[in-house]
């Protein structure tokens, strides 16, 4: 899964937008996404910050309701970065 999330990070840095597309699909309200999908977004907001702009009003808009649902340690850590 890691390996997965640093490929779609490296493919992010030139086709953010593909990227983005599939990982979104991923990641509904009120369903708590799998770890790695909510690395795979900090990541690529670190790679490419400027790409990630555009999508961060539906991102956080979709997870700020999220963070109450976060109980153990490692999602609560993930959220925060």
């Amino acid at each position: 899964q890691q390996a997965a999330s640093n490929v779609l990070v490296a493919v992010g840095q030139r086709f953010i937008n593909k990227v983005m597309e599939e990982v979104l699909t991923k990641f509904q309200p009120g369903i708590l996404p799998h770890y790695f999908v909510m690395q795979t977004f900090a990541n690529l907001s670190v790679s490419n910050v400027f790409g990630m702009v555009p999508f961060l009003n539906s991102i956080l808009g979709t997870m700020l309701p999220m963070l109450g649902m976060a109980k153990q340690d490692h999602m609560k850590a993930v959220f925060c970065y």
